[in-house]
């Protein structure tokens, strides 16, 4: 059975009612305006055209009637933050339309492509990568309009995890809501990556330390075969021998407050560190954090920033925890949201660190980190349009 079209809707309510319905690929499928048309006679127009992932309007406050069709289809709603300009939707549009109602419709289907587009581009990047054709469009359904992971979407699709077919079961029989199950399903994954980066690091810890062991092992039997050997040689060996076991005795501790942290992991936010925000030292560090999406970093001067790292980390990080005062300037010029070390109880390691959650959330409050968030949407809106 050949599966439904994905299209992306555009309504313009009134008394003339504007409907326009693009595939996911932004070609027009059907464009029409009527009076005296209602809800349902445009949920099964678009039924028999395909599904609907994305509903689009021109108005920033989003009409009741296209709530109401988003919600009976469970497509996602795109709004501009202003009313879409005359002149911007005629740019929008190269066909000739019978009229504004159309012209209005086509034009808020246009402005919803054009805003999934690059999300749109990186699944199908995602999909040539990794070989997954078959499922391209349950992952654009799921990723446009769940707002899920690509990662996260092809995990329910495949469903090879456990929970992940207890969630993919839970989401296509609409057992309680599927918003709460989604978030589930974003933690789980969010905890075990978490754990999984701090459960290898500790075996590495583990590994070194067995391996000095071991080397000091060898040394006592190398010591006493060399009983005849110079002085120096011999205080030598001892000074290595002593070393090696202040390293064994630190590498211990530092095992075994790994294993009290995994324990009670999910009192944690598991923080990556840097130096500094340059590039070489992103670079460098990244090989072993490995920054992902939604991480949280500990930097010890943030004063030192290269453009090109600011713009690796902005589709990644939001918060950046900092040790040494930030000029005001870096702050009001980067998209991050900064939080002042000495304000938070943090345990570290070389690469990592460990902040309790409530603190964590308390803090960022505390700083009012959603203006913050807005005031970075705005300008990276600004820097759009101009």
């Amino acid at each position: 059975m050949e599966a439904k079209k994905l299209l992306i809707v555009g309504i313009d309510p009134g008394m003339t009612i504007g409907y326009a319905a693009l595939d996911i690929e932004g070609n027009l499928l059907h464009l029409s305006s009527s009076k005296g048309i209602g809800l349902n006679e445009i949920i099964h127009k678009t039924v028999r055209l395909g599904k609907a992932v994305l509903v689009g309007t021109d108005k920033a406050k989003v009409p009741r009637l296209v709530e109401e069709f988003a919600a009976k289809l469970g497509a996602r709603i795109v709004s501009p933050s202003e009313d879409l300009k005359v002149d911007e939707k005629r740019k929008m549009i190269s066909l000739k339309v019978s009229d504004d109602h159309q012209m209005d419709a086509l034009a808020s289907a246009l402005f919803a492509f054009r805003e999934a587009k690059p999300l749109l581009d990186r699944i199908d990047s995602f999909v040539e990568n990794n070989n997954k054709h078959p499922v391209k469009n349950r992952l654009k359904e799921i990723v446009i309009s769940k707002k899920m992971s690509i990662k996260n979407a092809l995990g329910l699709i495949e469903g090879k995890r456990e929970e992940d077919r207890i969630i993919k079961k839970a989401v296509e029989q609409k057992i309680l809501q599927q918003g709460d199950f989604l978030r589930l399903y974003g933690k789980i994954n969010h905890y075990r990556k978490e754990l999984e980066l701090v459960k290898n690091y500790s075996n590495r810890l583990k590994n070194r330390l067995e391996s000095i062991e071991r080397g000091k092992a060898q040394a006592k039997k190398d010591n006493s075969t060399v009983i005849d050997f110079r002085e120096k040689r011999i205080s030598s060996m001892e000074t290595a021998l002593k070393s090696s076991g202040i390293e064994i005795e630190r590498l211990r501790n530092e095992v075994k407050r790994l294993n009290s942290i995994i324990s009670h992991l999910d009192e944690f936010h598991v923080i990556k560190k840097l130096d500094n925000l340059g590039i070489d030292e992103l670079n460098s560090r990244n090989k072993v954090i490995n920054i992902v999406k939604n991480d949280i970093l500990l930097v010890d001067d943030p004063n030192i920033v290269s453009e090109k790292a600011v713009e690796f980390l902005r589709e990644k990080v939001f918060v950046i925890i900092h040790k040494k005062p930030l000029a005001k300037k870096l702050e009001d010029w980067l998209p991050f949201i900064f939080i002042d070390a000495k304000h938070l109880s943090i345990k570290e390691d070389r690469y990592f660190g460990f902040v309790d959650k409530k603190q964590f959330e308390a803090e960022k409050q505390r700083i009012r980190w959603a203006r913050k968030m807005v005031e970075n949407y705005q300008k990276e809106k600004r820097l759009i349009s101009g």
